[in-house]
């Protein structure tokens, strides 16, 4: 029950961060990637036109904040407008949206898409499916740990690293529903492998696809169902064959896959009469030239710097090996390329946030072999430390996500100057 109360208190936590001294002002939320995720919806459900994401624009002129007018709009010829980003988020935002929408109709809100009804039913959608996702990890880590472990491990994952800020300060970001999706696909691959059943490799394709839908890049995920388990150059001879042993139900989880995908397909033929998009413009990948030290250790974004616990969850990939082996070979095929293409985006810290946002999804697998290194500690006498250790790093991620929603530690241009001038201030 420990882990459950561990559960409980992240939930709590982050509610009370969500709603706390929040002003709800015009178009607050969805000011720069929260608004081009979103405005699928009251572009197709209130302003009936798909290539009308610049209802959002237009509002933000009206009501202000003027940074909302930075949403990431592309323009298409005949003056259309749609969204950079892709519509997945926006699709699992759909019943909130209704909600809100019927809502605002019913109490004498404007129900423009944007008014605080949305505002707060988003934001609502993001904490929850986070929460979601952390007791689909919970579930996870209970089928190898005991209930001990899983709590600290769960205690890292939900108080101790960035996911912490993406369910509550930034839940209308992408990355709570992206935790839940890969949560919830690294499930299914560990049911798949235990059972063989046709339920959780379709849920492996249903899953992974919301993830892709939502961001392209979590295709790189798919190493996982590829590989895990493989504990042996012998094993990973004989995996191909164990997937065309079951080719029938790895086609229906990759049909599954691909219809979700679809829908970005229909959604650009629908708005602007082509089948594929470049939203981006000139924002790209420069493969050349990666910036990795720059995403690990950097003061103005880096990974292990800001979240420091992400160290932890690598160095269990040692203790996993003797305790949890069907983890270890996915996890070191996964993480160098997942690093090398986060990280060679052109803007490689992502704009603003708290540390490196894109990596909030590889917290679920990274979850075991953290676990792994509390039951390897546990066993040798060094259990102590270890906590304290924890025990720090949620003191700091804490800390340093309350700093950084309270416009203290800043989202995007901070130096090792400013972060030690600012460590401990309580304003700017």
């Amino acid at each position: 029950m420990r882990s459950f109360y561990i559960w409980l208190l992240t939930a709590a936590l982050a509610t009370l961060a969500l709603f706390q001294d929040r002003p709800w002002k015009s178009l607050e939320v969805f000011d720069w990637d929260e608004g081009g995720y979103y405005t699928y919806l009251p572009s197709a459900f209130i302003y009936h036109d798909l290539a009308r994401a610049d209802s959002l624009e237009h509002l933000a002129n009206k009501f202000g904040p003027p940074r909302a007018r930075g949403i990431g709009l592309h323009g298409l010829p005949g003056g259309k407008v749609v969204s950079k980003y892709p519509l997945g988020v926006a699709l699992g935002e759909l019943p909130w949206f209704a909600g809100a929408h019927a809502y605002a109709h019913l109490h004498g809100d404007q129900p423009n898409g944007f008014s605080r009804p949305y505002q707060m039913s988003i934001m609502l959608a993001g904490l929850v499916y986070g929460l979601l996702g952390l007791w689909v990890v919970r579930k996870l880590l209970l089928r190898f740990f005991d209930d001990g472990i899983t709590a600290w491990a769960l205690a890292g994952i939900g108080l101790g690293t960035n996911y912490f800020d993406y369910i509550c300060y930034d839940a209308a970001m992408s990355h709570a529903a992206l935790f839940m999706w890969q949560a919830a696909m690294l499930y299914c691959t560990v049911r798949w492998y235990e059972t063989f059943r046709w339920r959780w490799a379709v849920g492996v394709g249903g899953f992974l696809g919301m993830a892709v839908l939502c961001r392209f890049t979590e295709i790189l995920y798919v190493i996982i169902p590829l590989l895990w388990g493989v504990t042996s150059w012998a094993a990973l001879r004989q995996r191909p064959a164990l997937l065309l042993a079951h080719w029938r139900q790895w086609a229906v989880a990759a049909a599954v896959g691909a219809a979700l995908l679809s829908l970005q397909f229909l959604f650009w033929r629908a708005a602007s009469g082509h089948w594929v998009v470049d939203s981006y413009g000139d924002e790209y990948f420069d493969f050349r030239h990666p910036n990795v030290i720059y995403g690990l250790f950097s003061y103005r974004k880096g990974w292990l710097l800001y979240t420091p616990l992400a160290g932890l969850m690598l160095v269990g990939l040692v203790a996993a090996w003797r305790r949890l082996p069907a983890v270890v070979v996915p996890a070191l095929v996964l993480l160098p390329v997942l690093l090398y293409v986060t990280f060679s985006w052109y803007a490689w810290w992502y704009g603003g946030g708290f540390s490196a946002r894109p990596l909030v999804s590889l917290y679920p697998l990274l979850a075991l072999p953290f676990a792994a290194l509390l039951l390897a500690v546990r066993q040798n006498g060094w259990q102590p430390v270890l906590r304290l250790a924890i025990v720090l790093c949620i003191g700091l991620n804490l800390w340093q996500t309350w700093q950084y929603a309270a416009g203290i530690l800043l989202f995007d241009k901070n130096t090792k100057e400013l972060y030690f001038r600012n460590f401990f201030h309580t304003s700017l």
